[in-house]
């Protein structure tokens, strides 16, 4: 099933949260690099802001998958 298919059946529930789930770990991942960069520290500081965000996405969208395929084990 490609991505831009997606229906609101158990697979496209998956593959969109799945897709989330890496667009999220990637901007985690980016933040880090350009931590690594940066000199500014107020620059830094909304880095810093903006990575903690990320890896709270992280866990929220594990989460979901999780009640996901709890959910349709269950149905």
């Amino acid at each position: 099933m490609n991505f831009d298919q997606c229906s609101m059946s158990q697979e496209g529930i998956l593959l969109n949260l799945e897709k989330g789930l890496d667009s999220e770990i990637r901007a985690r991942d980016l933040c880090r690099d350009l931590l690594e960069v940066l000199d500014d520290e107020r620059d830094k500081k909304i880095v810093e802001k903006i990575l903690k965000d990320e890896e709270r996405h992280i866990k929220i969208t594990e989460e979901l998958i999780s009640i996901a395929k709890a959910f349709y084990i269950n149905q």
